[in-house]
């Protein structure tokens, strides 16, 4: 029993192997996937197959004569191996086609998605060139800004160079006007000091005209002038009806005068005293017509000395209105 059922299984992948044969079943491409060594090993089987079955066919020989409906049995079996390696065949066809759906379908898939990869790279290379296009703007609108910011530097520079300059300038002004400020200051020191001394020494200025009545002389002596028409008397130093000039206190006085003559072909004279001194003499010749002389001297007078004007014997002035002949003086400052 147990050879039968050995030669069943025999006849059962035999009957596989004649149908993958006649129908084309096995497929080169699988063959040589499955490599030479699948070969040999398949090889290795049906050899030993064969000898099963050799032993099979020697042991069935054996009970052939305890069991005549054997081949009957192993026919259908044939058979029925045989129904079973066509259904085999029908399902790989079943399955290659499949195959060749999924492929087809997979193909598809994937050249939607190539398809796809495609048009998503061309809108990145559309971005890709607005990107550079943008950047190219801006790296014009850069070199742009940066040529500005060039310019605004150098000109900041220059402003800079001119602000320093002008601070500079400013720092000197300073420095001048604080040095001015300690020459005013000290000015000021000075000016109060005048005033202050100023305020304390008397004031004495004095101018008096001779005469409106016209000719003055001659006299039979030397004769004093009174100058009776004050222009100004300031301190009341000169007298108007003696004509002399008393000094309120000691100082250094500037004392002069004018004389004028319409005597023609005559010399005339006036004399300037202090304190009964002579200390100027002046001349002047009338050729014809009128004749001027001045004459101004300064004096150091001490508080109490005079100074006055007198004329000659025989000698004659002329005036009048147009104030021809002036006597004055001031102080000039206190010693």
């Amino acid at each position: 029993m147990r050879g039968t059922v050995v030669l069943l299984v025999l006849l059962f992948c035999l009957s596989g192997a004649w149908t993958r044969e006649e129908s084309g079943g096995v497929r080169e491409s699988d063959i040589t996937q499955q490599g030479h060594s699948a070969g040999r090993e398949s090889r290795v089987r049906e050899v030993q197959m064969e000898s099963q079955m050799t032993d099979a066919s020697e042991k069935t020989n054996k009970q052939t004569t305890t069991s005549p409906d054997i081949w009957t049995e192993m026919k259908e079996l044939r058979d029925m191996v045989h129904n079973l390696g066509t259904t085999v065949v029908e399902q790989s066809e079943k399955l290659r086609n499949m195959e060749v759906r999924v492929t087809a379908s997979e193909a598809e898939e994937q050249r939607n998605t190539v398809t796809d990869l495609r048009v998503a790279l061309m809108l990145t290379k559309n971005k890709v060139e607005e990107v550079e296009k943008e950047n190219a703007d801006l790296t014009a609108g850069l070199s742009g800004s940066k040529s500005q910011v060039e310019e605004l530097q150098t000109k900041n520079a220059a402003q800079a160079a001119e602000l320093s300059a002008m601070g500079d300038r400013v720092t000197a002004s300073e420095a001048e006007n604080a040095a001015l400020e300690t020459r005013l200051s000290a000015s000021e020191s000075q000016v109060e000091e005048l005033k202050r001394a100023t305020a304390d020494r008397p004031k004495v200025a004095f101018s008096a005209g001779l005469t409106d009545s016209g000719t003055v002389g001659p006299f039979v002596a030397e004769t004093t002038l009174v100058y009776t028409k004050i222009f100004s008397n300031i301190g009341k130093a000169y007298n108007p009806a003696t004509g002399v000039f008393t000094a309120p206190v000691r100082g250094l006085y500037y004392i002069s005068f004018t004389a004028m003559s319409v005597q023609t072909s005559f010399y005339f004279y006036a004399y300037m005293y202090k304190n009964g001194q002579k200390i100027m003499y002046s001349q002047g010749y009338n050729a014809g017509g009128y004749e001027t002389l001045s004459n101004g001297v300064s004096l150091e007078l001490e508080e109490g000395d005079v100074v006055y004007m007198r004329i000659p014997a025989s000698n004659r002035l002329y005036d009048n209105s147009n104030n021809h002949n002036i006597f004055s003086g001031f102080l000039l400052f206190t010693v």
